[in-house]
């Protein structure tokens, strides 16, 4: 039977490990959250404004659907 300091490296890892991925989840909200305040902030700005018509965008960029 391992002694605890021999276990403590084990576990310390395994929190390690365990952190990153929380913080990783963690930065993907944020970068999610950003985004849609991003798009909120767009379409305010946008309000009213007449947008680009989905034909023109696909001849002006040569898309054939």
């Amino acid at each position: 039977m391992k002694s605890p300091a021999l276990r403590r490296p084990q576990n310390l890892d395994r929190q390690i490990a365990q952190a990153k991925t929380v913080l990783r989840q963690l930065r993907d909200t944020l970068e999610d959250l950003d985004d849609r305040r991003e798009l909120a902030r767009a379409k305010q700005r946008n309000a009213g404004k007449r947008g680009t018509d989905w034909e023109a965008v696909k001849k002006e960029l040569d898309f054939e659907f």
